[in-house]
């Protein structure tokens, strides 16, 4: 009997034995995975780098301005009106032979622009003009120094009296009212000097 028993045991240990050792079997064999966590991956990729370079839109070239002149205008208007153009009377040299006019426009109450001295030449058609960049005018004289001609490289300087400034009586007239001497210059050297008469006209007559 007791050896019966033992052998009974036996067996259901065994069949527990077996059971289980199956039971894991299938576990570990059968049993999907567990799923596989994936980590990102930064990826280290050199993108070629491109230089932005900004142009600036082209601006115009500022418009070109005359130099304000200097001058000095020591003379009553009441007495004497210089808004006039003086034109050589008498032979012209070849050095002078392009010289038109001198025209004066000047204002001597003006505080802002006291107005400007010009000296005009022209060769058939092509004229041309050099203002001037100092002036002094009395009741007696007129001086001035003139920049480059605005297509050439002359320059002029005048020095002269007035022979009369009774304007009204002889503006329009083959009469003296101005006499000095025209300085023709090319970058600071004199080229040539002439004494010369003008007569005159108002401006716009």
């Amino acid at each position: 009997m007791r050896r019966f028993i033992l052998w009974v045991a036996a067996i259901l240990i065994t069949y527990a034995i077996g059971v289980g050792a199956d039971r894991l079997s299938w576990h570990f064999l059968t049993a999907p995975p567990s799923p596989t966590r994936v980590e990102p991956i930064a990826a280290d990729m050199a993108f070629p780098q491109q230089e932005v370079v900004f142009v600036p839109a082209a601006t115009p070239p500022p418009a070109a301005t005359l130099p304000t002149p200097h001058l000095i205008l020591d003379y009553d208007s009441k007495q004497l009106s210089v808004w006039a153009v003086f034109y050589i009377m008498g032979p012209q040299s070849k050095e002078f032979a392009d010289i038109d006019s001198i025209e004066a426009e000047l204002i001597p109450e003006s505080q802002g622009y006291p107005g400007r001295i010009l000296v005009s030449t022209h060769i058939g058609d092509d004229y041309d003009s050099a203002n001037a960049l100092f002036g002094l005018v009395t009741e007696q004289r007129m001086f001035f120094a003139t920049d480059k001609l605005a297509k050439g490289d002359f320059a002029y300087r005048f020095d002269g009296k007035f022979v009369r400034i009774d304007f009204d009586i002889v503006a329009g007239k083959e009469k003296a009212v101005l006499r000095g001497t025209l300085t023709k210059m090319k970058n600071g050297r004199t080229i040539a000097e002439q004494e010369f008469t003008f007569r005159m006209v108002y401006m716009g007559c």
